[in-house]
């Protein structure tokens, strides 16, 4: 009995298996089309990702293909017989211009300031030619001291441009370029802003064209390179010399002094001992003076008033004053504020300051940001809210920037 009930009972137990794996085939095969397009998805996402991590997305980087990259003005310049080198720190790029010294043209582009006054010094005079694109106040007190900035040159509307308007033999060749960016003054100015030579224009240079300003960094773009004259300019100014050395500082390059220092390292030695006898003593005294805690005690809590009802509460306080002006002028005042912090400016800028860099910074033109930030406030209550719109509106493009 006992051994005909067990081989009895061995073939369903050992069937249970093979049913199992029969039905996970089953649903294998039911679900193959969406594990395949799984498993693709996941290739391609993949590739992605590893394809996006070697491109160069820099602004006028000679390896970025990008609309604002400047890919296809470094190729010419290879073409035409030019070695355009790319040093990725400031100790590679001296490097690389003391080694070719006498035919090299080095290309600044700074925008962010990583370099320091300093650092800056450390370039001056290594390279034939220097060719600095819309360079700061900074940069050209320590690279080009002929050069003073003068401002904004009208942004481009599609049809508008620049005349040469000069003997120089690079700018006569271009004829014309496209209009924006900024404008400086020197011994040498091509390209001249609206009224005149005296309101600089968008190339400068010193008297021997050892030192070159380009104010409009767009003529070095892809997307805007085979525009007009921009082309003929860039090529010339940059293909002068046997060896061009395109240099775009980053974070990397920012020197140790210009770092957040540890405030405990500014300490006396003697500090961290006394700290830690006084906190050594303040918990004897709380052990020697504390008292045994009582028993809980259930109390209220405080109200808790959200941020968004505060400020409604105080837009209605407005209203009912009939105070618009004082309620633009909060608005314009606050918004100052936070444009200056987003735009790196100091506690000391003015508005007329925060105009010209959110112009800059945005695009549109010194008079449409004017009249946000430093014209008459609004009168009435439906301009109050046109206006406070349109401030809003501005703010986020200076984010986005």
């Amino acid at each position: 009995m006992t051994a005909s009930g067990t081989a009895s009972a061995t073939p369903p137990q050992a069937a249970a298996p093979s049913g199992i794996r029969g039905g996970l085939r089953a649903r294998l095969r039911a679900w193959r089309l969406w594990i395949i397009l799984a498993l693709v998805l996941c290739l391609v996402v993949i590739l992605g990702v590893l394809a996006g991590s070697e491109t160069d997305e820099t602004a006028l980087s000679p390896a970025s293909a990008a609309p604002d990259g400047a890919m296809a003005a470094a190729r010419i310049l290879d073409e035409q017989g030019v070695e355009v080198l790319r040093p990725g720190s400031l100790d590679e790029a001296q490097a690389l211009l003391r080694d070719k010294r006498s035919d090299t043209t080095l290309l600044l582009i700074d925008p962010d300031n990583f370099l320091n006054a300093d650092q800056l010094a450390e370039l001056d005079g290594i390279a034939k030619r220097q060719v600095l694109v819309e360079p700061s106040f900074e940069q050209l007190g320590a690279l080009a001291p002929g050069i003073r900035s003068a401002g904004l040159l009208p942004e481009n509307s599609g049809d508008s441009a620049l005349s040469a308007d000069c003997d120089v033999p690079d700018a006569a060749a271009a004829e014309s370029i496209d209009a924006g960016g900024l404008a400086y003054r020197a011994p040498v100015v091509c390209f001249p802003a609206p009224g005149g030579p005296d309101s600089g224009g968008a190339y400068a240079a010193d008297d021997d064209g050892a030192v070159v300003v380009l104010g409009n960094a767009a003529v070095l773009a892809n997307e805007t390179l085979a525009s007009r004259g921009n082309a003929a300019l860039t090529l010339r100014t940059l293909g002068s010399t046997g060896t061009l050395v395109w240099y775009q500082p980053t974070a990397a390059d920012i020197s140790a002094p210009d770092l957040p220092v540890d405030p405990r390292a500014l300490l006396p030695e003697w500090v961290n001992p006394l700290l830690l006898w006084l906190l050594v003593v303040a918990g004897l005294a709380m052990f020697w003076r504390g008292r045994r805690l009582g028993p809980l005690a259930a109390e209220p809590l405080p109200v808790v008033v959200r941020s968004a009802e505060t400020a409604e509460g105080r837009a209605r306080l407005y209203q009912d004053g009939r105070a618009s002006d004082r309620a633009a002028a909060t608005l314009r005042a606050a918004a100052l504020t936070r444009l200056a912090a987003r735009l790196r400016l100091g506690p000391q800028s003015t508005a007329d300051m925060v105009v010209r860099a959110a112009a800059h910074a945005t695009g549109r033109s010194v008079d449409d940001v004017d009249r946000l930030l430093n014209r008459p406030l609004p009168g009435g209550d439906a301009e109050l809210v046109q206006w406070s719109q349109d401030l809003q509106a501005l703010e986020e493009e200076v984010t986005a920037s």
